[in-house]
């Protein structure tokens, strides 16, 4: 070990994505912290959003989950510097993130099955998720989309995001493609913290809705388009998500959801509803009113089918 390591604190990746992975083939590397959270640590390189996790933290797109638990036990402050160093990468002046012990976590390819809609068992298995979420959701406040309390700017935003869940659900059911991209449009930014209420709800709907093989994978143009339109209004966190999730790329507690409910496997379902619920704050919860209206209008499209 060097004299430009030798004083550092070695912190240890356990498993990363490719995008991270690549990092390391960036020999001009050159990033710097953004944001530190007790679980995650935002960094920002050439415009682009990477984060470390703590290790009971779950998978996610463009991260590294690292041995430690608690980032708030750690001197890594906005601002630090982020640079490859030899084969690890330090941040600061303090610590070196080593991947001797980092696996790569590899996104799986989940995609519908088609026939599966016309079955009236899979048509039950719908209806008895959308009767558990219903129950989980309706008994949660978190979200703005079922918000309770007097806050007048709450309550605008709200009756917004309701208003535009109504008319998206109408445009998908009549299969109106002209009044997409505006609602969709209408999405970007609705809400507060760092991924807006309107912006989760999307993620959440598209990663079931959007599946390929799915019926509904034909509004992908229009999701698309009014996503790439409207990224700017939102935080550069949630325009990202939202980006990733385009590209059918979601965190590992979300894919393992989505295969659960393509395969209508009910054995872990309803704990990986709450693995998803208690993502951050109201995250978890706006996009469990996506995943939602997605399985809603599956069964809505699967009828037309049933005799």
């Amino acid at each position: 070990m060097n004299t430009l390591t030798s004083h550092r604190q070695i912190l240890y990746g356990l498993t990363a994505d490719t995008h991270f992975l690549n990092l390391l083939n960036q020999p001009q590397l050159s990033g710097k912290v953004e944001q530190v959270f007790n679980k995650a640590i935002n960094i920002s390189i050439d415009n682009r959003l990477f984060t470390l996790l703590s290790s009971p933290l779950d998978n996610a797109p463009n991260s590294c989950r690292l041995l430690n638990k608690d980032f708030s036990l750690l001197n890594i402050k906005s601002g630090d510097s982020f640079y490859l160093l030899d084969k690890d990468i330090a941040i600061g002046e303090c610590y070196l993130l080593s991947f001797s012990l980092c696996k790569q976590w590899q996104q799986p390819i989940i995609e519908f099955t088609p026939d599966k809609i016309e079955k009236k068992d899979y048509q039950l298995f719908l209806r008895n998720q959308l009767k558990t979420l219903d129950l989980i959701l309706n008994s949660n406040e978190s979200s703005l989309f079922n918000y309770q309390g007097d806050n007048v700017f709450y309550l605008s935003s709200s009756e917004k995001l309701n208003q535009l869940r109504t008319r998206l659900i109408r445009s998908l059911e009549k299969q109106e493609h002209q009044h997409l991209v505006s609602t969709i449009n209408q999405f970007i930014g609705l809400g507060i913290g760092l991924t807006p209420s309107g912006d989760d709800y999307l993620v959440g709907l598209m990663a079931f809705l959007l599946l390929k093989n799915h019926p509904a994978y034909l509004f992908y143009p229009e999701f698309y388009q009014g996503i790439t339109q409207s990224k700017e209004r939102t935080t550069p966190i949630s325009a990202i998500t939202l980006e990733k999730a385009l590209n059918h790329e979601y965190r590992e507690n979300m894919h393992q959801l989505i295969q659960s409910l393509v395969d209508a496997k009910e054995t872990e379902i309803y704990s990986q509803f709450l693995a998803i619920l208690n993502i951050g704050s109201s995250s978890g919860s706006d996009m469990l009113f996506g995943i939602r209206d997605a399985l809603y209008l599956t069964h809505y499209f699967g009828e037309r089918y049933v005799d």
